[in-house]
C-alpha cells in the first residue's frame, strides 16, 4: 500500500479502491468519512426568483462517504469581513460512483434524488474535535431506565418513553459549527428530537433539532450530522436513503448568536419505546468542519473518481470573538 497515492494521485491500473479506503482509514488516517451535502433546489418565479423549496429536490445530507483528502492549499488565510472567508484547494478521491450509489444512505431505491456528485456539491469534513462525550463509561449519564457501557458505547434499556441524558460540568463549545453522534436502538425505538443545552439547564437555553419522529432500523448504527450555527433552520436526517426532516431552534432565553457561544451543559436525546427496548449512543462530538465545494472532475475511472475541490469559506476564531 505504500506509496500508491503519491504527489501526482493514484497510480493508474488496476485499483480495488475499497481496500485502499480501508488501510489508508486503519493504517495512516489518510482516508476519512466526509458528510455529503447538497442544498435544497428551490422553485423560482417567472422572474427566476428562488420562492420557496421544491418537494422534489430537498436538501441531501448524507454522512459517513468514505474519501481521501489531499490539500493543495488548505487555507492561506486571505482576510475577508469580519474575519471569515479562509479560503484553499484540495482534491479528493472517492469511490466510483456504483459503490457510492450502494452505501446505505446513498441507496437509488429509496434515494431518487441523489444520481451523482455535482458541481458545488459540499463535502464536510472534521477539521478539529472541539468537545467529545464520553461513551466509555456512565459517569454523568442517566435517563428513562438503567445506563450501562461496554467501554466504547452507552446503552439506555428503557422503562417507556423518555430521555437520555449526559450532564457535565460546563464546557466550551465556541468553535465548533457541527454537532454529530452515532446511534442506534432495538426494539420499537422512535427518535424525536436531539436537544443541547448551553449556558443553563433551562429549556429557555438550548438548541432544539426536532426531527420528523422515525423509527431507528433495529440494531444498526445511523449516523447523524447536524449544524450547530446561528442562522440554521432545517437539516436533515437520512436513514437508508429515506430524509427525515429536522427542525432548529433556539430556546428565547439569550441572543441566537449568544445562544451558540455559551458552554456546553447537557446533551438530552428524547425517544419513545416499549419498556425494555434499548437506545445506544457512541462518538458523539462538537467539532469545527471544513467544507470542501467540487469545483471540477478530474478524473473518473472503473475504481475512483477524482473531484478538484476548493474551500469558500472559513473562520478565523480569534477574530471571531472579537468581533462578536
Amino acid at each position: 500500500m505504500p506509496g500508491l497515492i503519491g504527489s501526482q494521485g493514484v497510480r493508474p491500473g488496476a485499483l480495488n479502491m475499497n481496500r485502499v479506503f480501508r488501510a489508508l482509514r486503519y493504517r495512516t488516517e489518510q482516508a476519512q468519512k466526509v458528510t455529503y451535502h447538497r442544498p435544497a433546489i428551490y422553485d423560482t418565479d417567472e422572474y427566476g426568483v428562488p420562492s420557496g423549496t421544491s418537494a422534489a429536490s430537498p436538501e441531501i445530507l448524507l454522512p459517513d462517504l468514505p474519501a481521501i483528502i489531499r490539500p493543495a492549499v488548505t487555507a492561506d488565510y486571505q482576510q475577508q469581513k469580519q474575519g471569515s472567508n479562509i479560503i484553499g484547494a484540495a482534491r479528493v478521491y472517492t469511490p466510483n460512483i456504483t459503490t457510492i450509489k450502494n452505501l446505505p444512505n446513498f441507496d437509488q431505491d429509496n434515494n431518487t434524488n441523489f444520481n451523482e456528485i455535482e458541481g458545488w456539491d459540499r463535502l464536510i469534513t472534521n477539521y478539529r474535535t472541539i468537545f467529545s462525550i464520553p461513551t466509555t463509561g456512565t459517569t454523568n449519564w442517566n435517563g428513562t431506565g438503567s445506563v450501562a457501557s461496554d467501554g466504547e458505547s452507552v446503552t439506555l434499556t428503557s422503562t417507556g418513553n423518555g430521555n437520555l441524558v449526559y450532564t457535565p460540568s460546563a464546557t466550551n463549545t465556541l468553535e465548533a459549527d457541527r454537532f454529530r453522534l452515532k446511534i442506534k436502538g432495538s426494539g420499537s425505538v422512535q427518535l424525536n428530537a436531539i436537544r443541547a443545552y448551553h449556558g443553563s439547564l433551562s429549556s429557555t437555553h438550548r438548541v432544539n433539532w426536532d426531527n420528523d419522529n422515525f423509527v431507528l432500523l433495529d440494531d444498526n448504527w445511523l449516523t447523524i450530522d447536524l449544524p450547530f450555527i446561528s442562522g440554521t433552520t432545517s437539516t436533515s436526517i437520512y436513514q437508508t436513503g429515506s430524509r427525515n426532516g429536522v427542525t432548529v431552534s433556539i430556546g428565547g432565553a439569550l441572543s441566537e448568536e449568544a445562544q451558540y457561544e455559551a458552554d456546553f451543559r447537557k446533551l438530552q436525546i428524547d425517544f419513545s419505546a416499549d419498556n425494555t427496548d434499548t437506545i445506544t449512543v457512541k462518538d458523539i462530538e462538537y467539532y469545527k468542519s471544513v467544507s470542501w465545494h467540487v469545483h471540477s472532475l478530474k478524473d473518473m475511472t472503473d475504481g475512483y473518481i477524482i473531484f478538484d475541490c476548493v474551500r469558500t469559506s472559513g473562520r478565523n476564531d480569534s477574530r471571531r470573538r472579537a468581533y462578536n
